[in-house]
């Protein structure tokens, strides 16, 4: 079954594809416990299930349907922020396959909390202020989707006054393409580095830059800085660190297991606006039940790598993986291998009893595959 990616239901393609077999992997299952032959840079995965002799094959493309409705994604915010109780599937054996089909959600620790929920440091609230205000400028979510259709038609109304030499018409619509331009954060981010590296004077290139600074300071996929956690699979929980190398966002483990420790990269993603691949990736859209759960109807997403190795961190390689911004959460998919981790800022206790774990298992104290393993969720 196909489903195009920019029209991906998160839900039901999903339940569609997990119930025809049962997968030698999930979307939930560790990276780390493929074996081998499962992170090659071969564009298939195939099912080895007792249940089905014949071998599966799934194209990038197919993975790209199977990402954008991985069971990792909760039903919500607030299933993301609500206690699950218990650990009871854990170690149960029960397919993560399966408690997506009864529609349950991941487990999620009780601390995990939405981004505003923090209070916010003096300097946090400073920086706060000043983006107000820089991004009372541009459009934001859905509305500047509804925009960049609108500028898209615009242009194409432009190519035709121009064709026709209508000079009236074509002063209009440039002056209203020039506008429209100008409330995509995006646009003024990329054309403003364009035109710093092309200012003559050191004045000038510095007004550009600024520019930049404050349209990019206005773009989500720029502030996701700090820490976050996601479940990977059967290691559980682990928190990774985002940071930024001019375009490129970074996220570095912070807690790690036995195939990718901490201290190593676990996926990157490349935000510039002209990034190979960018053109291609529309963003999601969901459907109108879960877009009213998320508060959002269309989902950016981002092209990026992502690492994967075998025990002891060996046969590591990188792999086409995509950044997805769902409001203040995001996830990063492995393409090729279907695998999806959804990511949630941690509350304090939380960070702190992660860390403790962490250094706790440097000392052998606890399982060293599952930091996390003994936390109160």
């Amino acid at each position: 079954m196909y489903t195009s990616p920019s029209r991906i239901c998160f839900f039901a393609t999903c339940v569609a594809v997990v119930s025809t077999t049962a997968f030698a992997f999930t979307p939930m299952s560790p990276l780390p416990h493929q074996p081998t032959a499962f992170i090659s840079s071969s564009p298939t995965i195939r099912s080895t299930s007792s249940s089905s002799n014949s071998n599966i094959n799934l194209s990038y493309r197919s993975s790209l349907a199977l990402m954008g409705a991985s069971a990792a994604m909760p039903d919500g915010p607030g299933d993301w922020e609500k206690d699950q109780g218990s650990q009871s599937n854990r170690g149960s054996g029960r397919p993560q396959q399966h408690q997506q089909e009864d529609r349950k959600t991941p487990e999620t620790p009780a601390n995990f909390l939405p981004l505003e929920s923090h209070p916010p440091s003096p300097q946090r609230l400073s920086r706060m202020e000043n983006e107000a205000k820089a991004k009372s400028r541009f459009l934001h979510g859905d509305e500047l989707i509804e925009l960049r259709k609108y500028i898209t038609n615009l242009k194409l109304d432009l190519q035709y006054a121009t064709d026709k030499r209508d000079t009236g018409r074509i002063h209009d619509l440039s002056k209203a393409l020039h506008e429209s331009r100008n409330m995509d954060a995006e646009y003024v981010y990329a054309n403003s580095l364009e035109m710093a590296e092309a200012a003559e004077s050191e004045e000038e290139k510095m007004e550009w830059k600024n520019e930049a600074q404050e349209a990019r300071e206005c773009l989500p996929q720029y502030n996701l800085q700090g820490l976050w956690v996601g479940k990977y699979g059967d290691h559980g929980y682990e928190m990774v660190n985002v940071t930024y190398v001019g375009d490129t966002l970074i996220a570095t483990k912070v807690t790690g297991d036995k195939n990718v420790p901490k201290g190593e990269i676990t996926f990157t993603a490349n935000l510039h606006p002209s990034a190979k691949g960018r053109g291609e990736l529309d963003p999601i859209e969901l459907s109108d039940m879960a877009s009213k759960q998320w508060g959002h109807k269309h989902l950016p997403r981002f092209p990026g790598q992502g690492q994967v190795a075998s025990e002891g961190f060996v046969n590591q390689q990188w792999m086409e993986g995509q950044l997805i911004l769902v409001g203040e959460y995001f996830s990063f998919a492995w393409i090729p291998i279907g695998h999806q981790i959804f990511f949630g800022r941690p509350s304090a206790e939380l960070t702190l009893k992660m860390l403790k774990q962490s250094k706790m298992a440097d000392f052998g104290a606890v399982d060293k595959g599952s930091p996390n393993a003994e936390l109160t969720l």
